[in-house]
């Protein structure tokens, strides 16, 4: 499970309560760090009905929310979109457009930029504002499928100067994966590793069981158990998952 798969699809997973149990989650590798970051600033879930309209009007008018923030406020709007409150269902469309307005503002910001100075760190950070554009759209195919391959498109560009940071690599592997690209990410993987290590065979095994192709991840999972030293109770949970336990 990636970073974000948690706030996208929550309905079947396990929610903390409280910040100290999302942090034993992420201890025992049932739950991303980011769950816990979200849980320490707010005291009651915000996409818990009733909704805290106040507070979610507060936290909405903070310009530097991250990803996980975004993800959960739009779930939220999305779902009051269809209230019988018109002045609320108004609200809702209204704040779904401001998230959507600091991406694009950021996206042109980026652009001229890039026009006058090619730059890979440009491209990186265009890339990853597409990226998350595209996981906030994620009820929107054709608008979600579009998002990704502009990343795709600023990531590639990175390739041509430098090889990808760890970060950039990741979210690349993620679109991929997403647009079903999997022989791509396979490629992409092995162009950027010179030598295997439990990073590399970690995204090897993701895309092959993304794949459905389960006897071969459950093979690369062996190779990765021959790094004992170099895996964490995350990892192994990770495995025990892929493997079925």
């Amino acid at each position: 499970m990636d970073e974000y798969e948690y706030f996208r699809n929550r309905k079947d997973r396990f929610i903390p309560k409280t910040p100290i149990a999302a942090l034993n989650a992420y201890r025992a590798g049932f739950l991303p760090i980011s769950v816990f970051t979200y849980k320490s600033g707010s005291s009651k879930p915000l996409d818990e009905a009733p909704y805290d309209i106040e507070e979610i009007e507060r936290l909405l008018s903070r310009e530097d929310l991250g990803l996980e923030t975004n993800i959960v406020l739009t779930g939220i709007f999305e779902k009051l979109i269809f209230s019988d409150d018109q002045e609320i269902a108004l609200f809702a469309a209204e704040s779904i457009n401001i998230i959507e307005i600091r991406y694009n503002k950021q996206i042109e910001k980026m652009k001229q930029q890039l026009e006058s100075e090619e730059s890979s760190e440009i491209h990186s950070h265009l890339g990853r504002l597409f990226f998350e554009l595209a996981i906030l759209n994620k009820g929107r195919q054709s608008i979600k499928k579009f998002f990704f391959r502009e990343s795709y498109s600023h990531f590639t560009s990175i390739q041509k100067s430098r090889k990808l940071s760890a970060d950039e690599l990741n979210t690349l592997v993620r679109i991929l994966l997403e647009l079903k690209l999997y022989m791509n990410a396979a490629n992409v993987i092995q162009s950027e590793f010179t030598e295997e290590s439990v990073a590399y065979l970690f995204l090897e095994a993701e895309i092959r069981f993304a794949m459905g192709d389960y006897v071969q991840t459950r093979d690369i999972c062996w190779r990765i158990l021959d790094y004992p030293g170099d895996l964490t109770d995350k990892d192994r949970a990770i495995i025990d998952y892929w493997t079925g336990g």
